[in-house]
């Protein structure tokens, strides 16, 4: 049984903010991400970022971008609450995480 779980930017329409769990609705912090997906309307560099600063930086070079990433089963630690910054307005940014 897996122990991944999804989260979202809080209040789910998009944009920037922290993220909280996609089912409990629980502030995202001290986990590992194990991969990431997004959808962007508008050329972007989005960061994912915690206490300790910026963990991951994607560009986006075109609007209307769709990608997945996935990370080493090791995952990227991130310490303190997990925040988005940089995307479009009406973007969509998922963690996975655990």
């Amino acid at each position: 049984m897996s122990n991944i779980r999804m989260a979202q930017v809080a209040g789910g329409a998009g944009g920037n903010g922290l993220f909280v769990d996609a089912i409990t609705s629980t502030t995202i912090s001290d986990t590992r991400i194990q991969v990431y997906s997004f959808a962007v309307t508008a050329a972007s560099e989005m960061v994912v970022g915690d206490s300790l600063g910026a963990k991951i930086k994607h560009a986006a070079l075109a609007a209307n971008t769709v990608d997945n990433v996935y990370i080493s089963e090791i995952g990227i630690k991130c310490t303190g609450n997990v925040s988005l910054a940089g995307a479009s307005d009406g973007g969509k940014f998922y963690i996975y995480y655990g």
